[in-house]
């Protein structure tokens, strides 16, 4: 798991404090002292695992979380707990129960989240939540648990404390008062013999507390004066130590050295005012050798086919928006075209010829059929009626009138659609109001000239003249508009009127044919009259035959798309109709094929826009309008081109004098490096420590001087000052001050005591006249009777826990120590990554205690180690411990606080390289007050380095 980003609404000294991790994996912060890098490892502390500090109160803030590739939102607000992943429901559970087994606050800080003063010490690998949850991995921590619990349990029946409060506690205290109140009763004059000899000694007691005081009294006073001399001892401590550090027995030169670094400080300011003096003569932001000095050219090119290339895409926009208009008003002519289907597709290659050549030959069979029954025989003779005579077929049944009953429907299907047609046409009519259109434009337009009129002549005022101008346009348009719809919509519903009345006639004179009666015989007729009827008969056959043939023929050529209830006198119209939507259609392609030609031309100019544009590194989009910004950019090149080349001479001059002061720097560098060489420095950095190094030692020294005078004058009357000197050296303040402390703590017990005894002693004097009488006596009996049973019944089980206990501890005893030396083989290669390969853990040792191993194999005790040496030892087993915690559980961020003060520059650099290490597979952050440090992280990879700011 990883921080990305802290953020402090409210905590200490941050308010609205925001810090964003890099990339790698140690995040090495430096901050001098005061600057709040304690306080912010709190602040981490208290969002990682919420509560109240001790200081501050409750911390308002977040943190940004990456674990496993996911994102978190951890915040809190006092109490509050704000933590979910993006996208995702709220989280109710804290993160050490969701994700590190529940691992504590406390033991955190014990491991992952260190100051130096929390590093000290190797008993954390004693204590028990870390044995649980750091050596016992999974079955070993439920192991840990179950001993825990036990331990409480029994605890909660006997504590091994004078003033115990559990079950078996409160029961012996209740039995021993009940025997004493028993041996009261009984024995009244004993206890007042006792009594007395109590008050006694209550006496003598007061007498040995009274020496006591004074003593303790006298031990503060003395430790009260070494904590005032403290202070000023650590100074002078310090100032010794400085002395020592600054101590430097070169005799350097101080004012040859001062003289030539002034001398190279004038030497460079000048350099740097002609420097200035020449960058003012050039134009801002000018480069001479800008792309604009080579395609110059092209732009000028370009630019002359400026008015070209927006003439292009205006023509191309309007070109495509009136084939659209022409294609929409294609499509509804369409609509009101009677002889072809609006629904269907024209087809681009009709045989016209042979059309009209079945149009004729229909038209020919169709003329004969009609001749042929218009010519029916009529019988002369009377008719003759027999007694078997039957009716005669009145002929509705004949090829002639199933003919006609076949066109008249096709027919009546056609003006349907017509009449349909027609009344789409009258809604759209209704709709589009063309005379009111034309109305409110005559109108608008006759104020719009009257208003231009009145402006120019009466008012003599521009704004009403432009006025009216617009309103007679708008008028003038509207008119237009108006006249337009009703001339369409009147030659359309002409064309359909005709169309429906020439269907209409076609309809009345099937409905007469299919009405009139055919020549019906009623008598018998004669052989004459047969043979004419019969040869009329087959001659109507034949011709029937010829015009169903010449149908058949005619449906069979009409186009597809086509109404198929069209008969030959419709050929005509028909073709008519088809030549007006081909030569709409090849207008429409004529349009198409120059619209390209015009896209053709605008594509060759803008793909050498698109070059030029490239060639100047122009990132917006290609237009005229951005050739002409280019070509302004361009003009103003070349005027500032002009000035650059005018100028030119004069910043040759200013060069001239910045090439005096860079020889004169020159001369003074060769002087330094003498005067380096004659003092064995490397480098005038260097020889100016030298110089800082001499003032502080100085510095140093004074402050010296004076700590020693105050320590003398600190010093107790009577005492040996080495002795007073050895007393501070030996101790520091947090002992003093723990003993001051605790002889406070002694004069108050002692105070305490002598008022307990004083309580006692009315005690003692007010028992002396108690009496019990025999109903108590048996009472106390019978109370002792039932508290010895309950205190065994209480013993029975403490024994149990006990003997429960002891085992459980042998079982988990026995589990670490299968994962106890692992933690401690992988600390001992830290300490040697540590001590540079010096020292090593003693692992065949542990039994005789914690010890280190040196490059010969002597074995060092812990009391033997320096400071330094037992900080990188505690370091080494916290990295172990929060490593092992890793391969269990998770990889929890790591927080230093100034752990490396007391590490040489050498092991300084070998500890931060062995956290890059370590970061490159769990997050580290150090927090120092050390310069040198902080360079060093800087120079090694896998370390991010910042500079903590609180504004």
């Amino acid at each position: 798991m990883n921080i990305k980003q802290i953020r402090l609404d409210s905590f200490g000294p941050y308010e609205n404090w925001t810090f964003t991790s890099g990339p790698n994996g140690v995040q090495l912060v430096y901050g001098a002292n005061e600057s709040g890098k304690t306080s912010l490892l709190e602040g981490m502390r208290s969002l990682l695992f919420g509560g109240k500090h001790k200081k501050y109160g409750y911390v308002s803030g977040s943190l940004e979380l990456d674990k496993e590739g996911t994102a978190y939102h951890l915040g809190r607000q006092n109490k509050n707990l704000d933590f979910y992943s993006f996208g995702e429901p709220s989280i109710k559970d804290e993160p050490n129960q969701l994700w590190w087994h529940g691992l504590d606050k406390k033991t955190y800080n014990r491991i992952f989240g260190l100051t130096l003063e929390d590093l000290q010490g190797v008993d954390i690998l004693n204590e028990v939540d870390v044995r649980a949850r750091f050596f016992g991995a999974e079955g070993g921590e439920q192991l840990g648990g179950v001993v825990k619990s036990i331990e409480t349990n029994a605890n909660d029946l006997l504590v091994a404390s004078a003033s115990g409060k559990r079950r078996i506690n409160v029961l012996i205290d209740q039995l021993q008062e009940n025997k004493a109140r028993l041996s009261a009763l009984g024995e009244h004059e004993t206890q007042y013999v006792e009594l007395q000899q109590a008050l006694k000694a209550s006496e003598d007691t007061e007498a040995e507390i009274q020496n006591q005081i004074k003593e303790w009294q006298d031990y503060r006073e003395g430790v009260e004066m070494v904590l005032r001399a403290w202070d000023t001892y650590r100074r002078s401590e310090e100032a010794r130590r400085r002395m020592q550090q600054f101590t430097s027995p070169d005799t350097l030169d101080r004012d040859a050295f001062l003289s030539i670094d002034e001398g190279l400080r004038e030497a460079r300011q000048n350099m740097q005012l002609w420097l200035d003096k020449e960058e003012a003569l050039k134009p801002e932001n000018f480069d001479p050798n800008s792309p604009f000095t080579t395609y110059g050219q092209d732009i000028e090119d370009l630019i002359q086919q400026g008015a070209k290339w927006e003439q292009l895409r205006r023509e191309c926009e309007e070109g495509e928006a009136y084939i659209a208009k022409v294609k929409e008003q294609l499509d509804f002519s369409r609509g009101l075209q009677s002889s072809w289907r609006k629904d269907e597709s024209v087809p681009t290659d009709v045989n016209w010829f042979e059309g009209e050549r079945l149009s004729k030959r229909l038209r020919t069979a169709k003329d004969q059929l009609l001749y042929w029954q218009s010519q029916a025989p009529s019988l002369q003779k009377e008719p003759k009626i027999s007694e078997d005579s039957s009716s005669v077929d009145t002929g509705e049944n004949s090829p002639v009138n199933t003919w006609a009953q076949q066109e008249l429907q096709a027919v009546m299907t056609d003006i349907a659609d017509l009449e349909s047609r027609l009344g789409e046409h009258g809604s759209i009519r209704m709709a589009a109001m063309p005379i009111w259109l034309q109305r409110i434009g005559g109108i608008g337009a006759v104020v719009g000239v009257l208003m231009s009129l009145a402006g120019l002549i009466a008012l003599e005022s521009v704004l009403y003249s432009i006025g009216g101008i617009i309103l007679l346009i708008l008028g003038l348009g509207l008119f237009w508009y108006g006249w337009r719809l009703r001339h369409v919509d009147d030659s359309d519903v002409a064309r359909l009127m005709r169309e429906l009345e020439r269907l209409q006639q076609r309809k009345s004179y099937l409905e007469t044919q299919l009405d009139a009666p055919l020549p019906v015989a009623s008598d018998v007729p004669n052989l004459e009259t047969a043979a004419i009827e019969q040869r009329y008969n087959d001659e109507g056959k034949q011709l029937q035959a010829n015009y169903e043939k010449a149908l058949a023929e005619w449906q069979a050529w009409i186009p597809e798309g086509a109404a198929k209830s069209l008969d030959e006198d419709d050929f005509f119209s028909m073709k008519h109709e088809y030549d007006q939507y081909s030569e709409q259609l090849r207008t429409i392609e004529g349009y198409e094929k120059r619209l390209d030609e015009h896209k053709e031309s605008l594509r060759l100019i803008e793909d050498q826009a698109v070059t030029l544009w490239y060639n100047l590194g122009v990132e917006a989009p290609v237009s005229p309008t951005e050739l002409k910004r280019i070509y302004n950019q361009y003009k103003n090149f070349q005027q500032q081109m002009i000035r650059w080349e005018q100028k030119e001479s004069q910043r040759k001059s200013y060069r001239m004098e910045y090439d005096n002061w860079h020889r004169k720097e020159k001369e003074l560098l060769l002087e330094q490096k003498a005067l380096l060489e004659k003092s064995g420095l490397s480098g005038a950095n260097e020889y100016r420590q030298k110089l800082i190094d001499e003032d502080q030692f100085k510095q140093w020294e004074t402050i010296y001087k004076q700590s020693q005078v105050q320590l003398d004058l600190l010093t107790p009357d009577g005492e040996n000052k080495d002795l007073f000197y050895r007393r501070l050296r030996e101790g520091n303040k947090e002992n003093w001050t723990d003993e001051l402390a605790h002889a406070d703590q002694e004069l108050n017990a002692r105070k305490d005591a002598m008022a307990n005894l004083y309580e006692k002693r009315g005690q003692i004097v007010e028992a002396m006249r108690a009496l019990g009488s025999d109903q108590e006596q048996r009472e106390a009996i019978q109370q002792r009777q039932e508290l010895e049973s309950e205190l065994e019944s209480a013993l029975e089980d403490w024994a149990t826990q006990v003997v429960i206990a002891h085992c459980m501890e042998r079982a988990q005893q026995s589990y670490e120590e299968e994962s106890q030396p692992k933690m401690l083989e992988l600390a001992s290669q830290y300490i040697k990554r540590l001590t540079n390969g010096a020292y090593t853990f003693d692992m065949w040792g542990l039994q005789d205690g914690l010890a280190l191993l040196n490059e010969r194999g002597e074995r060092l005790p812990i009391h033997h180690w320096s400071s330094g040496l037992a900080d990188q030892v505690y370091l080494a087993l916290r990295l172990a411990l929060a490593k092992v915690f890793s391969y269990q559980v998770d990889a929890l961020p790591i927080i230093l606080d100034d752990i490396l003060v007391r590490f040489d520059e050498d092991r300084q650099k070998s500890a931060l390289e062995l956290l890059a290490e370590l970061g490159e597979h769990q997050q580290i952050w150090l927090f120092t007050c050390q310069q040198q440090v902080y360079y060093m992280g800087q120079a090694i990879a896998g370390i991010d380095t910042h500079i903590l700011q609180r504004a």
